[in-house]
C-alpha cells in the first residue's frame, strides 16, 4: 500500500492530541520542544492537507472542532500502534542481542562447541543459544543466508575437499586450533596398555570400526591403511558416538580426532595406542561474515575457543616404551 500525500504525519497527530490535553497551541508547542508559531503552522497545514477544520482558537486558548475531536479519536488509536510497534522493534533488538547463531561441522557441533560454552563460565548464562551441524557447503550457506551468526569447521568434515577453498572473500576465517587423529580401543583390547609401538601393518589386520564411506576421516583411514596390502574386516557406522560405543565395548579398533574421544580416554573407556608413525592433525577454522561481522556473543565464542583450542583429555600414563626395554634387557642379561 502507498500511503496517500494527504496522510498526516505522527508528529503531527501526537501534537493535536496535545492541544486536546492542554487546550492551549502554545502549551501543546511547549511540551513538543517546538515554538508556538511552529506547532501553528504544523497543524494548519494539516487541516489544509486533510481538508478539514480542526481547532477553533480563541485569545483563551484553542479547543477541537467536532472533526477535530473525531480525529483525535483516530490518532489514539494511532499513536498506541506506533508505541507497540517501538515497543516490538526495541525488544526484537534485546532478544537478537541476546541470541547466539552458531554452527560446526559435526564433530565440532558434538563436541567442541559445547565444551567451549562451558570453558566461559556464566558469559552465556543469558543467552539463547542455537546450534546448527552441516557439510562444509551446508555451514556456508547457513552464513551467507544470515541464518547464523558464526560456524566452526573443521579439516575432517568433507571427504576430497580442500577446505579452504570453500571460503570466498566474503568471509572471515580464523584458524582456531588443529586437531589430531588417533588409534583407539577399548579396555578390553589387548592393546590398552601395549608396551610397544603399533604398526600400520597390525592396524590393517586388526578389525576395525570405520566411518561411512565418503566422509573425510574414512578417506585418511583408507590412506593410511592402503598399503598394507592386508584383507580386513570392519564394521561401518555413520557417526562417531555408534564407532566409540562399538569400540568401548569390544576388542575393535578405531581411528578418530583426539577431540571426539577425550571424555572417554580420560574416564578409561577408551585407550591411545601408540603408533609408529605420526599422526596427521588438521585445522578448525571460525567462520563468519565479512559484511555483518560478528555479534557481540559470538565475538566472545571465537575469543574462547581461540583461548581454548581442541580440550586435550586428562593425560594417562604412556608407557615408556624406551624404559620398558632397558628394563627388559637388564632381566635379560641377568
Amino acid at each position: 500500500m502507498v500511503l496517500p500525500s494527504k496522510m498526516p504525519q505522527l508528529a503531527d497527530l501526537d501534537l493535536l492530541l496535545s492541544v486536546e490535553k492542554y487546550g492551549s497551541v502554545g502549551k501543546a508547542a511547549q511540551a513538543h520542544s517546538l515554538s508556538q508559531p511552529a506547532a501553528s503552522i504544523r497543524l494548519s497545514a494539516m487541516e489544509r492537507r486533510l481538508g478539514l477544520r480542526l481547532l477553533e482558537r480563541s485569545p483563551t486558548g484553542s479547543k477541537l472542532t467536532e472533526e477535530g475531536e473525531m480525529l483525535a479519536k483516530y490518532a489514539r488509536n494511532v499513536m498506541h500502534a506506533a508505541r507497540e510497534l517501538l515497543e516490538f522493534g526495541s525488544a526484537s533488538r534485546s532478544s537478537d542481542a541476546k541470541r547466539l547463531r552458531v554452527a560446526g561441522s559435526p564433530g565440532v557441533s558434538e563436541h567442541l562447541i559445547p565444551e567451549w560454552l562451558n570453558r566461559s563460565g556464566s558469559s552465556f548464562g543469558e543467552a539463547r543459544v542455537e546450534v546448527r551441524t552441516g557439510g562444509v557447503d551446508t555451514l556456508c550457506q547457513l552464513i551467507r543466508a544470515s541464518h547464523v551468526d558464526l560456524a566452526f569447521i573443521d579439516g575432517w568434515c568433507q571427504a576430497g575437499s580442500q577446505v579452504q577453498q570453500k571460503f570466498r572473500d566474503d568471509l572471515v576465517v580464523q584458524h582456531i586450533c588443529d586437531d589430531e587423529l588417533a588409534v583407539v580401543v577399548g579396555s578390553k583390547h589387548p592393546w590398552a596398555r601395549r608396551p610397544t609401538l603399533l604398526t600400520v601393518q597390525e592396524l590393517a589386520s586388526a578389525q576395525l570400526v570405520l566411518r561411512e564411506r565418503g566422509s573425510g576421516l574414512r578417506e585418511f583411514t583408507d590412506e593410511l591403511l592402503g598399503n598394507a596390502r592386508v584383507p580386513r574386516s570392519y564394521v561401518e557406522f555413520p557417526s562417531n558416538a555408534a564407532i566409540k560405543q562399538a569400540v568401548a565395548t569390544s576388542k575393535r579398533v578405531a581411528v578418530l580426532n583426539l577431540s571426539t574421544v577425550r571424555t572417554e580416554l580420560a574416564d578409561g573407556r577408551l585407550y591411545r595406542v601408540p603408533v609408529d608413525q605420526e599422526m596427521p592433525a588438521k585445522p578448525i577454522y571460525a567462520v563468519w561474515s565479512e559484511r555483518r561481522g560478528l555479534p557481540g556473543y559470538a565475538r566472545e565464542l571465537v575469543e574462547i575457543a581461540a583461548s581454548k583450542g581442541s580440550p586435550m583429555p586428562v593425560a594417562r600414563p604412556v608407557p615408556d616404551i624406551e624404559s620398558d626395554r632397558l628394563v627388559e634387557a637388564n632381566t635379560t642379561n641377568t
